[in-house]
């Protein structure tokens, strides 16, 4: 009697092969996985990133606007001496390469009265600091916001509104609201209304 052996029990190579070709597979499919969440994250941070500028952006604006005084209050935010002779406390202007530019006048804790605004140059959004309650001189500038398409400011007064300010007539008066309207370039246009009284 031939002793036969005893077909051997394992794996052939075909199926190593599919085996380690179901594993890579799988390790493909979670290291891409892996990438689109870190991806995910990425545009999710510099998103809230974007929205936290912008809202620090409004913040600012929004205080210095609740601060506006009338040209004719002295450092203390009442009614001076000469009042009637008083320049414009708010003016809406324009810049050299044509964006628009707010400057008014707002309580300081440190300086009393002190002249500030807001321009758009470049696609940038300014905050503007003067030492005093004129504009003489440079200002400080700080930048507040990348990314700006265009800036509208519009003023209320007595329920009407207005794309210029001061009024020829009342120079020294200040308007009841401002309007202003930010178009971003990955946003789109936000409009905020802020109440000056």
């Amino acid at each position: 009697m031939k002793y036969l052996p005893s077909p051997q029990r394992g794996l052939t190579l075909i199926e190593l092969m599919v085996a380690l070709a179901i594993f890579a597979v799988l390790g493909v499919l979670s290291y891409r996985g892996l990438a689109e969440v870190a991806t995910s994250r990425t545009h999710l941070e510099a998103g809230f990133e974007r929205w936290r500028a912008i809202g620090r952006s409004m913040q600012r604006i929004d205080t210095d606007l609740q601060q506006v005084v009338s040209p004719a209050a002295s450092a203390t935010g009442l009614p001076s001496e000469g009042s009637a002779l008083a320049a414009p406390g708010m003016i809406l202007g324009r810049t050299a390469s044509g964006g628009p530019e707010l400057q008014f006048l707002r309580l300081d804790d440190a300086r009393g009265v002190r002249r500030v605004g807001f321009r758009l140059v470049d696609g940038r959004l300014e905050w503007l600091r003067w030492s005093g309650r004129e504009a003489l001189g440079q200002p400080s500038v700080d930048p507040l916001l990348d990314g700006v398409r265009g800036m509208r400011w519009r003023f209320l007064l007595d329920n009407v509104r207005t794309d210029a300010w001061p009024p020829a007539d009342r120079r020294s008066l200040l308007p009841d609201a401002i309007i202003l309207e930010l178009d971003l370039a990955d946003v789109g246009t936000l409009t905020r209304l802020i109440a000056l009284r």
